[in-house]
């Protein structure tokens, strides 16, 4: 019973895509939220059965943005991408990914996260001023082979969405053949937007399995002073790219105490969304490569302001958005370690995340397997969450006595040189600003959220979300066309 159940599942998996292609031109709320029910159905994993469950309420919410993001997407997207885009991130990562996490967990005693970061290459054309990828250097990259390798693991261990750093991915001369070769594996391709062509955007909309993420730090002041004079307006051509070729596009920015306000305000956003952004990603400046300038970090009062903005983003404005740190309570504190995700360097050196610059295992030498139940990876998932209050999760910035305790236990390498300097010369800065936040993530979180990390309804919030409607999505490009330069 139970075997032809999952097949039944299977089947319903697989007519999903062609079933939501099919209802597109009439749909209603009501068939929205019925598709989304059926995540309920296929699902018993925990996480997707969860993710699903909350934009549920989302859908069901009246007024709220989330109806018109899922039909920005499936308005945009032809009918061979809305297909690919739910076979690979609905059937795939979700549904038949969580089957293979299922069965790694019930017999190696661990679960796969559902998230690979892979940085191929460190190799970039350009030199971000507080790149946390400065200490590395610009030379390494890993051969295709190990590449492939690690692809097909995560394949068989359930893991089907990887993110792709660097460097800059445009550089790594096997990114589309990574793309092809694993029709499977949703892609989520970060860059710095400078390489883009119309025959590179051509390539990711026939692979079909990949967004692309164009980082961007604010207007063309802003963008170019932390990235590059001319950098603004080439990325504006890559955003014309993509969108022609139905490319899905999101946005990231790197928050720092110079541009916080401007890529957390209303403006910022609808500029983003006229522009074909369907995701917004924030990343706080961390000081961890080597040369850390802590001026850079935002204040406490500034993460605070981008928090609130956050809430009122997603109240108002059909755009996914994702806001690492500030986003603890919707994942119950920090996820490194293997718990929802980790990091492959393009030395192939295994770190719990992207910004905890130490590792016991390189990928050249052990199995996936292997490194992700790994002493280091136990050590942190043993002790998440860090710390009760879940806007204080990170291990690095707002609990740095959990990461020092870390690296006494396990007695990782470095890997980089400087990456020691947080912990040991600088470590009383470290303590000072997770203090700071501390304090006011307190008093936030005591007035603001249950302990199981449930916001409490604010009415007034509610009220002025509803007075403050997003623009109708056909008159965007006209309001928004002059915004930010």
């Amino acid at each position: 019973m139970g075997t032809r159940m999952d097949q039944m599942k299977q089947f319903g998996a697989r007519q999903a895509a062609r079933l939501i292609t099919e209802m597109l031109p009439r749909i209603s709320d009501e068939k929205l939220a019925s598709l989304v029910r059926l995540g309920l159905w296929l699902s018993n994993d925990p996480e997707v059965v969860g993710a699903v469950q909350k934009v549920l309420k989302l859908i069901e919410t009246p007024q709220h943005p989330t109806k018109e993001l899922f039909r920005r997407v499936l308005l945009y997207l032809t009918p061979r991408q809305r297909v690919r885009l739910f076979d690979t991130l609905f059937n795939h990562a979700f549904f038949l990914g969580g089957k293979r996490r299922d069965y790694v967990e019930e017999h190696d005693g661990f679960r796969p996260p559902f998230i690979m970061i892979l940085s191929p290459t460190y190799h970039c054309n350009l030199r971000c001023k507080g790149c946390y990828t400065l200490g590395y250097g610009t030379r390494p990259e890993l051969p295709y082979e190990v590449v492939e390798r690690v692809l097909n693991e995560c394949e068989m261990l359930g893991i089907n969405f990887v993110t792709v750093l660097g460097g800059e991915p445009l550089v790594y001369p096997h990114l589309f053949r990574m793309l092809e070769s694993h029709p499977n594996i949703f892609f989520q391709v970060y860059t710095n937007g400078t390489l883009m062509t119309k025959e590179k955007a051509k390539r990711f909309a026939d692979a079909g399995n990949a967004a692309v993420v164009i980082s961007i730090e604010g207007g063309e002041r802003e963008t170019d002073a932390w990235r590059g004079k001319g950098v603004y307006k080439k990325i504006m051509r890559a955003f014309e790219y993509l969108t022609d070729a139905r490319v899905l596009v999101g946005s990231s920015a790197t928050v720092t105490r110079n541009n916080v306000m401007t890529v957390s305000s209303m403006e910022f956003i609808d500029k983003m969304i006229s522009l074909g952004s369907i995701a917004q990603m924030y990343f706080l400046y961390i000081p961890v490569n080597g040369m850390a300038d802590f001026s850079l970090m935002v204040t406490p009062e500034q993460r605070n302001h981008l928090r609130k903005q956050v809430i009122k983003i997603r109240n108002t404005r059909p755009i996914f958005v994702l806001d690492f740190w500030n986003d603890g309570p919707y994942v119950q504190g920090c996820i490194a370690g293997g718990r929802r995700y980790f990091h492959i360097n393009a030395k192939g050196d295994v770190e719990p995340c992207v910004y905890t610059h130490i590792a016991v295992d390189n990928i050249m030498h052990k199995s996936l397997k292997e490194v992700l139940n790994s002493p280091l990876f136990r050590s942190i998932r043993r002790r998440q969450p860090h710390n009760p209050n879940h806007l204080r999760p990170c291990m690095i910035i707002d609990n740095p006595h959990v990461l020092r305790e870390v690296i006494q236990e396990n007695h990782p390498y470095f890997t980089h040189p400087g990456a020691e300097e947080i912990y040991t010369v600088k470590s009383n800065q470290m303590d000072e600003y997770a203090a700071r936040w501390g304090k006011l993530a307190d008093e936030v979180w005591e007035n603001e959220y249950y302990p199981d990390g449930t916001r409490k309804v604010d009415p007034f919030e509610l009220e002025e979300a509803r007075t403050e409607p997003a623009p109708d999505l056909q008159e965007y490009a006209s309001q928004c066309g002059a915004m930010l330069g």
